[in-house]
């Protein structure tokens, strides 16, 4: 019988990405650096490879393209069938940079990397492996091949732009690590999340708030319910005026609610606004009372069904619950583990067609370095994937010209 392998524990995976981040040597200069190695660093770093620039990317973790590796579950929804520009905070801008052919272009774009993919419900896109680590580890296969040079813990701290040329200082993230810098012919931002040097840049910029996670709100039956899933209609109410809706999974906590749908509507959420749920979506209230009379049980979840009795009177008064459970938000909650971030850089600094500066500077931005977000199911992926093909793709363009 051969030995069993021992899984790599992750502080080992660790030490290991920093002896090999260690022994990475960054040049002087680059006609591209990218800042960031995440989904749109990595897209945009291949794209200006292969038209031909010598390309580096700084990201400050100890390995590149390892967020892709926590998307959708581990499994990575990295596009949607039913990709559209309304869905995002942004829509026209986002309809300018990603064109008419945005899916055949991200699609193109995988399959020319070796990837395969399968179609699941709301038409999410998978890789066929069900697993991130092989969109992950085509991206960086197919970069390597292009030869782009990742330089991982490496956190930019400072970055300055003239007309002619940009620089960057950075600090080494392991122990006893210093600091470096690169000028380049060009920048692309494929960074988020609060960075200090974009918010110390002279640009006009948002900092980013987390979206897409679990919201946080009031009612004593969420006791009851915790870990129960089920398949909702949830509404949004602002003073009473409707303001966003969504179906699908809904997760009950204690501390309020989870799941997709939810997350969906976290894009739209404030404190003290209202979230009105139909229990039981693809049922009229004449008809639920209809067949939940003889048993609630039949249309519900045993145990939703008892804790929708146990505030009510009678299985009537328990329907008409089933079918208008409020709540009051609090405001969102887990945001540590939100999938996307809204803020950056303000989209109309940007010309969208190169997502170049609108100014002379060689400065391009893309990913979640913009103030563009979408809804759960592969829309902020897609949109990481084409903006990354777009300013990697004009940068090198400029600079080689």
């Amino acid at each position: 019988m051969p030995p069993r392998r021992r899984t790599e524990t992750r502080s080992k995976r660790k030490a290991r990405s920093l002896h090999a981040a260690i022994g990475v040597s960054i040049p002087q200069h680059a006609d591209v650096c990218v800042i960031g190695g995440g989904a749109a660093g990595i897209v945009a770093a291949i794209a200006a490879a292969e038209h031909g620039a010598q390309v580096v990317v700084l990201e400050r973790d100890a390995e590149c393209g390892k967020t892709i590796l926590a998307t959708g579950n581990g499994r990575c929804n990295f596009a949607n069938r039913h990709l559209d520009p309304q869905l995002y905070n942004d829509p026209a801008f986002v309809c300018a940079v990603c064109g008419k052919q945005w899916l055949d272009d991200v699609l193109d774009f995988f399959e020319a990397s070796g990837l395969f993919w399968a179609e699941e419900s709301e038409g999410r896109l998978y890789p066929l492996s069900r697993q991130a680590a092989s969109v992950r580890t085509v991206l960086l296969a197919r970069a390597n091949r292009a030869g782009v040079l990742f330089g991982p813990a490496r956190e930019v701290t400072q970055m300055t732009h003239t007309k002619r040329d940009a620089s960057v200082t950075y600090r080494e993230t392991w122990p006893q690590g210093g600091l470096g810098a690169l000028s380049a012919s060009a920048l692309v931002i494929a960074v988020g999340g609060g960075e200090t040097f974009l918010q110390n840049a002279s640009l006009s910029y948002t900092k980013p708030t987390p979206l897409l996670c679990p919201i946080a709100c009031v009612h004593p039956i969420f006791e009851a319910l915790d870990g129960r899933r089920v398949r909702a209609r949830v509404s949004l109410l602002r003073d009473g005026a409707h303001r966003a809706t969504e179906q699908g999974e809904v997760l009950f906590r204690t501390y309020g609610l989870s799941g997709i749908a939810v997350f969906n509507l976290s894009r739209h959420a404030a404190p003290e606004d209202t979230i009105c749920m139909d229990l039981l979506p693809t049922l009229s209230l004449e008809c639920a009372q209809a067949y939940g009379t003889i048993a609630l049980e039949g249309i519900l979840d045993p145990v939703i069904a008892d804790a929708l009795r146990s505030f009510t009177s009678s299985n009537e008064e328990a329907i008409s619950l089933a079918k208008s459970l409020s709540c009051r938000i609090v405001g969102l909650t887990e945001t540590n583990h939100a999938q996307v971030h809204r803020g950056g850089l303000a989209t109309a600094q940007f010309d969208p067609r190169t997502l170049r500066l609108q100014s002379t500077e060689p400065l391009y931005a893309c990913g979640e370095g913009l103030d563009v977000d979408g809804p759960c199911g592969g829309y902020n992926l897609a949109w990481a994937w084409k903006s990354g093909m777009v300013a990697g793709a004009s940068a090198a363009k400029e600079v080689l010209r």
